[in-house]
């Protein structure tokens, strides 16, 4: 009986060891804590404070920022988990709410310049919407990591109309990753608890 529980306990901690060592967020500077160090940023996009949640991305009209981190080639067939949570705010309320949404690639290896994108990575819950301003919602996607792969990119974008003043409508996000796991079941166990 003892070796039974001895052998359940070292599974799970096997598992749970596992797991852990998959679910690490490959992106640098996810919260903002060092500005947009580690993003690039097109449009009118900053780090600010959001209240309740610390900081956050801020992009405004159709701006948008975004980070490329290395695959290795073992992560082919592996699962990719895209994530971030999103929320807009509109001073407006008689107007239509923006749209922010996470958009992704998969590069092959390369310069960067010559890189060929062999998926784009929408769909899903990627544009899962707020449906009043200021609610935060999660926005996800999972895919599986095609040959070739070496590099996998993450938008974080706006939504908002070009013809909303940057005053009237800006999106936020809060805690982006990216995330890899073996199994399709274990990256929508992550995708659940994610928070």
């Amino acid at each position: 009986m003892l070796v039974r529980i001895l052998s359940l306990i070292f599974i799970l901690s096997l598992a749970v060891g596992s797991a852990y060592t998959q679910s690490n967020n490959l992106l640098k500077n996810p919260n903002g804590d060092d500005g947009l160090q580690s993003w690039r940023a097109f449009g009118n996009a900053s780090v600010s404070d959001c209240i309740g949640t610390g900081k956050c991305f801020s992009i405004h009209q159709d701006g948008f920022v975004f980070q490329d981190i290395n695959a290795p080639e073992t992560a082919v067939g592996t699962f990719a988990v895209l994530i971030s949570f999103a929320s807009i705010e509109e001073t407006n309320p008689d107007g239509p709410l923006g749209r922010p949404y996470l958009f992704g690639y998969f590069m092959s290896s390369g310069e960067l310049r010559n890189a060929t994108v062999l998926s784009n990575l929408t769909g899903q819950e990627m544009a899962n919407r707020p449906s009043a301003s200021g609610e935060w919602v999660k926005q996800y996607g999972i895919f599986k990591i095609p040959e070739k792969t070496r590099r996998i990119r993450i938008f974080l974008r706006s939504g908002c109309p070009k013809t909303t003043t940057s005053v009237n409508c800006a999106s936020h996000f809060r805690e982006p990753g990216i995330f890899l796991f073996t199994t399709e079941d274990e990256a929508k166990l992550f995708v659940g608890s994610y928070q």
